[in-house]
């Protein structure tokens, strides 16, 4: 296997370059600080599985995992190590392509375990996240069931961005009407500033942020 690592944090790269060199089964590892050297030096020549943090200098994590995923083969594994390790972060980062996601506190043992899980085709969500990730899906699976179709349509709208009199024009009802929607869906939630609502919602999984 060949393992590129990505990380701002010099000593813990070449403290995990040196740990996985130990591994028979690995062939090569580099290391690099920064996400837009790695893809000017290796997108000709990816590596077998990438390990990359969310926080990296210039060019963010997600950022670097959408241009992977839109230039380099797919075959190329990523496994994302951070310290955000909430369920939204998780979710919004596996649907943009992560195989696998874990905690920068786990043991380099499930480190070990997630590379070989995912290099035989598996995704692989680190144990102290999947507590979080459980509850999260229930959480918005109890959620959603008391919103309507229509209160969710304008949740959508309101998260997007848009005001009240544009959801009205999209939806084609009356400004009052979204108006009681929208306070609606805030009273379930329980939750009284539009901004609150946004922030909810994001961390509930009940919205995702397009990828741009």
């Amino acid at each position: 296997m060949n393992i590129v690592l990505v990380d701002e944090h010099l000593l813990l790269a070449n403290a995990l370059q040196n740990l996985l060199k130990l591994i028979p089964e690995v062939e090569t590892v580099e290391a690099y600080t920064d996400g837009k050297d790695f893809l000017t030096e290796r997108s000709t020549s990816p590596p077998d599985i990438l390990v990359m943090d969310l926080a990296l200098n210039g060019q963010n994590g997600l950022e670097l995992l959408d241009v992977c995923r839109s230039t380099l083969p797919r075959e190329m594994k990523v496994i994302v190590l951070s310290t955000v390790t909430d369920a939204q972060t998780v979710k919004h980062t596996i649907r943009r392509g992560a195989n696998s996601f874990l905690s920068k506190s786990m043991l380099f043992e499930e480190f070990k375990e997630s590379i070989f899980q995912v290099r035989s085709g598996k995704q692989y969500i680190g144990k102290t996240i999947r507590d979080n990730l459980i509850n999260s899906v229930f959480t918005e699976e109890e959620v959603v069931m008391h919103l309507s179709p229509r209160e969710k349509e304008v949740l959508q709208k309101v998260c997007g961005g848009h005001t009240i009199k544009e959801i009205a024009y999209e939806l084609k009802l009356s400004a009052h009407t979204v108006q009681y929607y929208h306070r609606s869906v805030m009273d379930k939630l329980k939750v009284r500033r539009t901004t609150d609502l946004i922030v909810y919602a994001m961390q509930h999984g009940l919205y995702i942020p397009e990828a741009r």
